[in-house]
């Protein structure tokens, strides 16, 4: 049995995809049979204990600003690991140094992506992120997409063999294919016909980043007959920026636009689309578009977007660049036009996915870690 400690300075929102990694990791170990300790500046410790983690709380250091709280939250995590005696620590991102280094955002791609300028040196995820990235402060480095390994390589000089990719678990047991009169059962609960398509944008928020504004753009080049036809929905916990209200108030099919409410069995949302989209600037990852996937629904999104990487033959034909919304309203316009191809992408994306199941992950997990914790 060897020690391993799993260190992120927020483990308090279960929800969010970083956190699911910590516990996909937790289960991973855990069933190698493994003492695992989890260490955090916030953290939900029942449901820590309850997946088999021993939990550890460090110190808040509430007058602090945020990067110095992050150095103190490296300092304790540190320390932890030497009186533990860990065999392998793995940093989320706030740690100064680790063997493992899991990275969930390229900082310096996402800000020149979103904003189209180079990160502020003075900003706290550049002050985090840069230094253990130059100075390569870690044994192995963890990227979620080939997007992101390719700009390690490029902007740090990582090499490449101290780089490995491996996807965010899709849950397929959660996110499972529907019949289709469940389908349209869906779609009436939410108040659409089931005559009537539906194309949806569903995300946990940042909508600049992930390209609200693409999207009402994208429908508004949409020709009127096939428009009429379909409902757009938006989900997100975001506001809309002045910028994007006045897109949406000014687009022809305001009426046939919705902004619904997230909810705990988003599921229900990809089930009852016909079209999922995430014409994102950058995802590192996306797990929507993995989930989406999983229940067979066909996905619109740019090459920016790490869940891009598991589409396989056709499906690939409906990743773009992203800045050519008429590029995107083609592309929506020609799965809305043909059942059959919507049918087959569908079909295709919900075999294809697993590339990005648990039990990928897990293979994956097995040569990273096993250097740490053979004997």
């Amino acid at each position: 049995m060897k020690i391993v400690l799993i260190a992120k300075q927020n483990i308090e929102k279960t929800y969010s995809g970083a956190t699911r990694t910590v516990y996909e990791q937790i289960k991973y170990f855990k069933g190698l049979g493994h003492e695992v300790h989890v260490v955090g500046e916030l953290i939900n410790k029942k449901d820590l204990e309850k997946s088999g983690a021993i939990a550890h709380k460090t110190h808040r250091w509430f007058w602090q600003k945020k990067f110095k709280r992050r150095l103190q939250f490296s300092k304790a995590a540190q320390a932890l690991a030497k009186n533990l005696s860990a065999d392998l620590v793995i940093g989320h991102g706030d740690l100064q140094y680790q063997d493992i280094f899991l990275l969930h955002n390229s900082v310096h791609l996402a800000e020149e992506k979103i904003n189209g300028k180079k990160l502020d040196s003075s900003t706290e995820m550049y002050q985090i992120h840069t230094p253990i990235l130059k100075n390569q402060q870690f044994k192995k480095i963890i990227a979620n997409s080939e997007i992101m390994k390719n700009d390690l390589i490029a902007r740090f000089d990582i090499p490449e063999s101290k780089i490995s990719v491996i996807y965010p678990a899709v849950d397929t047991e959660s996110f499972k294919n529907f019949s289709l009169e469940k389908k349209h059962a869906l779609k009436k609960s939410f108040n659409f016909s089931e005559d009537e398509y539906l194309v949806g944008l569903v995300t946990s928020g940042n909508f600049k980043k992930r390209g609200v504004d693409r999207f009402f753009k994208a429908i508004d080049l949409l020709d009127e007959t096939l428009a009429l036809k379909t409902n757009f929905i938006l989900v997100g916990k975001d506001k809309l920026s002045p910028y994007m209200q006045e897109l949406l108030d000014k687009n022809k099919y305001k009426s046939r636009i919705h902004i619904l409410p997230v909810i705990s069995n988003v599921d229900d949302y990809f089930n009852a689309l016909d079209i999922f989209v995430l014409p994102a600037r950058i995802e590192e990852f996306g797990r929507v578009v993995a989930e989406a996937m999983s229940c067979g629904c066909p996905v619109i999104t740019t090459k920016w977007v790490g869940a891009s990487e598991l589409l396989d033959s056709e499906s690939k034909e409906f990743v773009f660049e992203g800045e050519d919304v008429s590029e995107f309203a083609s592309l929506m316009s020609r799965l809305l036009d043909d059942s059959k191809l919507k049918q087959t992408i569908g079909e295709l994306n919900s075999k294809s996915v697993i590339k990005g199941s648990e039990q990928e992950m897990f293979k994956k997990f097995d040569i990273v870690f096993s250097e740490f914790l053979e004997s």
